[in-house]
């Protein structure tokens, strides 16, 4: 059995645990724990990209860039809550009235702003629509295999069920940093874990490339490393569960394998290292690393190659 504890009100986490009813807000903000904490996209945005780019982004920069009302960002928060059964969707979230078909006029965009004051996020109508399509609760999508999660035979399989939303937290020995992690469902049966993705596309080119470019197999790895520590449950299968964004609403279930989270662990490590130096120094390289020097960039053989035949047409051509 999993112990689960409540995290009081400007209480830090100071040592190993899951946590229920932690905020977005809270879990990527600088105050979480009572010392620096990093999730897996933080740790993959310093390993794929580099830590200047994580910093510009940071919770710990006074001056940081705020992503966290993007469309997508709004639509994905959203999707979570209501498709994994969250409760309480009206105090985090409100739907534009169907009064107003924009926010063109001063009355409604008067009542966006006091909605966001609220610390409501508004969506509209036809957001609301896309999150019943992943769900597969609209009229054609009646038995339709696959179109939204209802008709998803894995999904009906439990993927999704266990401790939903909760706060994983343990201090890294070596580094003494807080790792964190927030899985779409803690598993309480078995070892296989699923989480939920929103998508544009379920071909296999489009997914290797997203699962490729946005380090996929470093989540799961920092879920099982977690759970692992604190929970003693040792992850077997994680499955990334994709549902289109627009119609037909296709899932795609897809299986990371041990293999490329036993690698991926070792990418964590160094990101790891290297997120504990950046906060000791206060230094954040970019993606040429410490280096000084200009950098000495060639022309690739076949851009070479290209470069010569078209000297050589060109010579033809005037000797014509």
């Amino acid at each position: 059995m999993i112990e689960v504890r409540t995290l009081a009100a400007g209480e830090k986490i100071s040592d190993s645990g899951a946590f229920s009813g932690v905020s977005m807000a809270r879990y990527h903000g600088p105050d979480l724990c009572d010392g620096p904490s990093i999730s897996s996209s933080g740790l993959r945005q310093i390993f794929t990209d580099s830590p200047m780019g994580y910093w510009v982004e940071s919770p710990y920069n006074p001056a940081r860039i705020d992503q966290s009302d993007k469309e997508h960002f709004v639509l994905g928060r959203a999707c979570h809550h209501l498709l994994l059964g969250e409760a309480e969707f009206g105090k985090h979230f409100s739907v534009r009235p169907e009064k107003w078909d924009s926010w063109r006029t001063n009355d409604a965009r008067g009542w966006r702003s006091k909605e966001q004051l609220a610390g409501r996020t508004v969506l509209d109508p036809k957001q609301i629509e896309a999150i019943r399509g992943m769900a597969g609760l609209l009229d054609w999508q009646k038995d339709l295999d696959d179109s939204g999660l209802a008709n998803s035979a894995l999904v009906k399989s439990g993927i999704l069920n266990g401790l939903i939303e909760h706060t994983v937290v343990y201090r890294d020995e070596e580094t003494g940093i807080y790792i964190k992690v927030r899985p779409d469902a803690i598993p309480l049966t078995d070892g296989v874990a699923g989480d939920l993705k929103t998508t544009t596309a379920v071909d296999y080119e489009s997914l290797q490339g997203t699962i490729n470019s946005l380090r996929y197999d470093v989540q799961g790895a920092l879920i099982r490393m977690a759970l692992r520590m604190v929970c003693g449950i040792e992850l077997t299968n994680f499955a990334l569960i994709y549902v289109m964004k627009t119609p037909p609403y296709a899932v795609q279930p897809v299986e990371i394998k041990t293999e490329a989270m036993d690698a991926a662990e070792q990418d964590i490590r160094v990101a790891l290292r290297t997120f504990a130096r950046c906060m000791e120094t206060g230094k954040w390289p970019g993606p040429g690393g410490t280096q000084a020097d200009a950098m000495y960039i060639e022309m690739s053989g076949w851009a070479r190659k290209r470069a010569d035949a078209r000297r050589e047409f060109l010579e033809r051509e005037i000797a014509a």
